[in-house]
């Protein structure tokens, strides 16, 4: 690996923190305790201030930098750092890597109370301090009481339980007293959920490609311990096993299942717990809705409202802008419409600042779309900019459906954006083969709709239909046989 890489990957690393995050490692480089090198202290101020969030570091801002951090130093010649220079630089940015991974490491320190339990219980107990020792742990075992568990908590727990076990241990007490029974059970808890993460994400990637496989035989092990009473009957687990079948077998009762289990057991299980298990069973009604299966919509749109009631939509304090335009688009479905846009308005402050404006005309130009106001749709969807891939198809695909019905006579500017359209879409690197030759088709059988109606094709109504039937990638088919339909009439 290059010098000139190893110096640019701390400013990558830079550019990833956040304001408070950066204001955290300056007091953090700053400290003596960890570092002693006042000239690395002085060049993340420098990059902060001339590099971080605003410019790239090329030789030119290199040579700025340098010079900054060195001022009585000879400087560099025709805007390039000499090979003594850019070593030197190289030298300081090195020990800056070193501090900005340890202060990241400090971080997730704070962030994880399993990890820090287990690391200080250990030095205390090294140290022979038993009072607070005992002390962390009354404190800890009132935390945890408090909480409704889930996986960190069960890694807690059995953290802070092996640090009584060490202590007793330690105290010659192991003969007469032990807490080996909630060692395990709490190390059983955690390994159990972690398998069951595991195994279910390795089903859903085999779903999104078929050239993955797995062996799942690793995972009979973990069938002997959900035989147990005690964890058959804990509502985290019996979630996740319901999940994880659901998404192997694709069955109404497993969807019924999980579906009650959700209604009856959500209070005993963590909010980001449950997230993924709506989501399972929200994926469950869209693969039967692609089946044809109408009422799922319903079902589905159930479930996004009992997300909604609990703020699991949200994840952190972000809005995704992809779960929003799922839940606006089936809500419109449904003709939910005040019910859609409410939720437009209430989560607009929740979205990303840089795509708020377009996220926020894409999903209330699909409300008026869906009531008939192609018109109001039209001076939404042209608002939209660059958010995504998924918005950036829904978009334009939007944006043409509303030009489709806002004309009422043939229009040689409808037909040029259908066609600038599919060159776009053709042209983008992002997109996979088929989901090229959907939009391809969709444009396409729109383009012989389009001049059908108004008189200006070849084309006959039956023609482009069975055109449409014999197709295997097109986006939008239903609608298209709509409009098909809709001919002549």
């Amino acid at each position: 690996m290059s010098k000139k890489f190893h110096s640019f990957l701390i400013i990558e690393l830079l550019n990833a923190l956040s304001k408070r995050e950066l204001a955290g490692l300056s007091h953090f480089v700053s400290c003596k305790y960890f570092n002693t090198d006042q000239y690395v202290a002085a060049l993340l101020a420098i990059l902060q201030k001339q590099v971080i969030h605003k410019k790239a570091f090329d030789d030119k801002m290199q040579c700025l930098v340098y010079q900054k951090l060195f001022p009585d130093k000879a400087k560099a010649q025709k805007g390039v750092l000499d090979k003594q220079q850019k070593s030197l630089l190289l030298v300081k940015m090195n020990v800056l890597t070193r501090l900005t991974e340890s202060f990241l490491c400090y971080e997730a320190l704070e962030q994880n109370k399993a990890c820090k339990t287990e690391l200080l219980f250990d030095k205390l107990l090294e140290k022979n301090q038993f009072g607070l020792f005992r002390r962390h742990v009354k404190r800890t075992k009132k935390e945890l009481a408090a909480q409704v568990k889930g996986v960190d908590e069960y890694a807690r727990q059995f953290k802070m339980e092996m640090g009584v076990l060490n202590h007793l241990h330690k105290k010659g007490e192991l003969v007469t007293a032990d807490n080996l029974p909630e060692v395990i059970r709490n190390l059983d808890i955690y390994y159990i959920l972690n398998k069951l993460n595991l195994h279910g994400t390795c089903i859903s990637l085999t779903h999104f490609s078929a050239e993955k496989s797995y062996d799942y035989t690793p995972m009979e092990a973990v069938q002997t311990l959900l035989r147990v009473p005690q964890y058959a009957d804990h509502p985290l687990i019996r979630m996740y096993v319901t999940a994880v079948d659901l998404s192997e077998k694709n069955t109404p009762e497993l969807f019924e299942e999980l579906v009650e289990l959700l209604d009856k057991k959500s209070a005993s299980v963590p909010k980001h717990h449950l997230n993924y298990f709506y989501m399972s069973a929200a994926n469950f009604c869209s693969k039967k809705i692609k089946q044809g299966k109408t009422v799922y919509y319903e079902r589905v749109f159930d479930l996004y409202k009992k997300m909604e009631e609990q703020d699991l939509l949200r994840e952190g304090n972000f809005m995704p802008v992809g779960t929003l335009k799922n839940v606006i688009t089936l809500s419109c479905k449904l003709k939910e419409f005040e019910w859609a846009t409410a939720m437009i308005e209430k989560y607009r402050s929740s979205l990303e600042k840089e795509h708020v404006n377009s996220v926020y005309h894409f999903n209330m130009g699909a409300v008026a779309f869906y009531q008939n106001d192609f018109k109001t749709a039209l001076s939404h969807f042209i608002r939209v900019e660059k958010v995504n891939l998924a918005y950036d198809i829904n978009a334009r695909t939007m944006l043409l459906k509303s030009h489709y019905e806002l004309d009422k006579e043939y229009d040689e500017r409808t037909l040029r954006t259908l066609l600038l359209s599919e060159r776009f879409i053709l042209g983008h690197k992002g997109l996979t083969s088929s989901n090229k030759k959907a939009f391809k088709n969709f444009v396409r059988i729109l383009i012989n709709i389009y001049n059908t109606r108004h008189g200006a094709g070849k084309m006959t109504k039956e023609k482009i239909k069975n055109k449409v039937e014999k197709l295997e990638f097109v986006s939008d088919k239903q609608w298209l046989l709509d409009k098909i339909e809709a001919l002549g009439r």
